[in-house]
């Protein structure tokens, strides 16, 4: 496809990068996504194929299907606090059009950024002793009671950091939850799901008392997918957070009810460490999500985790 057919649009990141950053993005949009795309064409002719590239010392081109989540939420880290993540450079969104007659327009996304020193908690949890597990636990709960205060400019108050719905893997292939004025517009979207699944019955004892314990206590911000291939590590402390697709507004709980560590016992114990403990809430988010999907009360009525 044409660079010059296509329709393309940017975000500007130009208050929020250093200062050759900004050069960069003097540069015409169309000319940058030029550079990307042959960039990335020489490079996948020498290596295996990969969504996300190093192309230059500490810099990564990543591509794909990208929200512009993932951006802003760097921005707004780095704009608001000194924790550690990526920074990023660059993204242009394009506007592709239906590959056949039976699928519909879709988008393709070019996120520039700099790199989180280390490897994941996946890959280094096995090398670690129990002194750094707890040590990253401590950092991993200082990182997220900082994030948490990150101010929500928009007049949602649940949404994600452009303003909109937010990307949620709980919810299959209903991954959006809509933005919403309030917590209480949330909680009653939820009810409703219930209600068309034909479970609200079952799961009124869950989530009433989780409506009223929530609904008067306003939003955080939060990464909204906490998973050890999310935690980045360096020489056994924690060095930041990536993949922010998922990030937003939502109330306390949301953060430990969409969190993951399931196989990774090193990885789990950090995560738990950190966390404010929502078990009845997160129970209640991680039923709603599969119902959602097909599944049934009775599918959880054992409810175990490691």
């Amino acid at each position: 496809m044409n660079a010059k057919s296509l329709q393309v649009t940017a975000l500007d990141l130009s208050q929020d990068v250093p200062t050759l950053g900004r050069l960069w993005l003097a540069v015409p949009i169309r000319i940058r996504l030029l550079a990307y795309r042959f960039i990335l064409r020489i490079l996948d002719g020498i290596f295996a194929d990969a969504r996300v590239r190093q192309i230059l010392p500490g810099i990564y081109l990543k591509r794909g299907t990208i929200r512009p989540t993932e951006a802003k939420a760097m921005v707004l880290v780095r704009r608001h606090t000194q924790l550690r993540t990526s920074v990023a450079l660059d993204f242009i969104e394009c506007d592709m059009p239906a590959l056949s007659r039976y699928t519909e327009p879709y988008k393709h996304a070019y996120l520039l950024m700099t790199a989180v020193p280390g490897k994941t908690l996946q890959e280094v949890e096995h090398t670690l002793m129990p002194e750094q597990v707890i040590t990253i636990g401590r950092e991993l709960r200082d990182y997220l009671s900082i994030m948490r205060n990150i101010p929500n400019p928009y007049d949602n108050d649940i949404c994600d950091t452009t303003g909109g719905p937010l990307y949620s893997h709980l919810f299959g292939q209903f991954r959006d939850v809509p933005a919403f004025k309030s917590v209480p517009s949330f909680h009653a979207w939820v009810a409703q799901r219930m209600k068309v699944e034909q479970q609200w019955l079952a799961m009124q004892p869950l989530l009433e008392p989780m409506f009223s314990k929530f609904d008067e206590r306003g939003t955080v911000f939060m990464h909204g997918d906490l998973s050890p291939r999310n935690i980045m590590i360096h020489r056994g402390r924690l060095s930041g957070l990536i993949d922010w697709e998922t990030s937003g507004w939502m109330p306390p709980y949301w953060e430990h009810a969409s969190a993951e560590w399931s196989g990774f016992p090193a990885g789990g114990a950090i995560i738990k460490a950190a966390l404010e403990r929502y078990d009845a809430e997160r129970r209640a988010v991680i039923m709603v999500g599969g119902i959602t999907q097909g599944a049934t009360p009775d599918n959880y009525r054992v409810w175990e985790e490691d």
